[in-house]
């Protein structure tokens, strides 16, 4: 997620050790097959956190984990073909992340859960464990692990520019398979992100609030939004604040709703709680990263911009409850820029500054296009029966 409260507010297999080894043949699965007519391959790395037992491990501030993630992923099994859903750390551990996301799809009546969700990065994507790589042997990519390979498989079985990517969570594993695997990241059609906003001083209901996924990993997002090999579209917080699923929704769910309503509505309940203790005019859960998909289904739906300049300033890695003091992540109008905006990285000191250009988008194109965004979120909490 996104934009939480900073401070206490903050609403917060693997290769051989050089990269170099051949991939691991798989066996076929739903996940592998064809797409269903109409459905576009997608896959998804999320910080999945509807369920989490124990709740956010992600700062001091112990609470229920944040949800918004598991209704981005609803939407995306509703309107598309999921073929991979790797959790990352954020909300809380990669592993713990990764099952309550099988939980939340089995849930839904899907039953490849299993195979559809894979467990990614737990740390920072310059931060991994230090080792050293036999001699004369080209240097490992540490950050390697099986969701990222589960993402270059997708790739590898699709033609390019045909696989989106939604980017829900921290960069950890996006910025990894480019890293690792420059050929198949530079395959994705898209990617689908939920960050940054004009200022890069997101504030809600007169709160400061934090762009988490760029917090948690700043310089992972800084090089994706470097790279011109992928184009990048970027869901601002200008309008990611926006929609709310509602306190009333969901008691009606836990009252009268099917297993899969009375599933979510339960587990997103005590997240719900903590948030309207913070922010008094909220009245339920907010739905931050489900607008990446909802711009994914209808696009038109949104009031975007072709030529946005993003630019990310990473002077050092956030604490541990995200604040990013030292960290802004800003995109504006390629039209009110004022210095430079060509691609690419800098360095003055210890600060790097990332710079791309992105598909920016900050408003609804309509004033009926929040309670239409709400209302897809809540038609696609039902039951599938099936494999998709």
């Amino acid at each position: 997620m996104h934009s939480r409260v900073c401070a206490v507010l903050f609403a917060c297999s693997l290769l051989s050790c050089d990269g170099s080894a051949p991939a691991k043949p798989h066996a076929t699965s739903a996940v592998d097959a064809e797409s269903p007519a109409g459905r576009a391959p997608v896959v998804i790395s999320s910080d999945y956190g509807l369920g989490i037992i124990g709740g956010a491990t992600n700062g001091p501030d112990r609470h229920a984990a944040d949800v918004d993630d598991a209704y981005a992923v609803t939407l995306a099994l509703r309107h598309t073909a999921v073929k991979a859903l790797v959790s990352t750390f954020g909300n809380t551990k990669a592993r713990p992340s990764a099952d309550a996301a099988r939980r939340g799809i089995a849930a839904l009546g899907i039953a490849d859960s299993a195979e559809r969700v894979r467990v990614g990065s737990e740390g920072f994507l310059d931060a991994e464990r230090v080792s050293f790589a036999p001699a004369g042997r080209p240097a490992p990519f540490y950050c390697l692990n099986d969701g990222v390979e589960r993402l270059r498989e997708v790739l590898d079985h699709n033609a390019p520019a045909t696989v989106t990517l939604f980017a829900i969570g921290p960069f950890t594993d996006i910025a990894c398979l480019r890293r690792a695997h420059p050929d198949a990241f530079a395959k994705l059609a898209e990617i689908v992100a939920l960050a940054g906003s004009f200022d890069g001083r997101p504030i809600l209901e007169n709160k400061p609030v934090v762009d988490f996924n760029f917090a948690m990993d700043p310089s992972a997002l800084g090089e994706v939004v470097a790279q011109d090999d992928v184009p990048l579209t970027l869901l601002m917080f200008e309008v990611s604040r926006l929609g709310v699923l509602s306190r009333t929704t969901l008691d009606r769910w836990v009252a009268n709703g099917t297993p899969a309503q009375q599933y979510y509505a339960r587990a997103t309940l005590p997240h719900t709680r903590y948030w309207d203790a913070i922010f008094t005019q909220t009245d339920g859960q907010a739905l931050f990263d489900a607008h990446s998909v909802h711009y994914f289904v209808d696009r038109s739906a949104y009031v975007c911009e072709d030529e946005m300049v993003a630019v990310a300033t990473v002077a050092g890695y956030p604490d541990t409850n995200a604040a990013t003091t030292k960290n802004f992540f800003t995109v504006t109008p390629l039209s009110e820029r004022t210095e430079p905006a060509e691609s690419g990285v800098q360095q003055d000191g210890s600060a790097m500054t990332y710079t791309g250009r992105v598909r920016g988008c900050y408003a609804f194109a309509s004033t009926t296009g929040v309670r239409e965004f709400v209302k897809a979120v809540e038609d696609s909490v039902e039951a599938r029966n099936s494999a998709e």
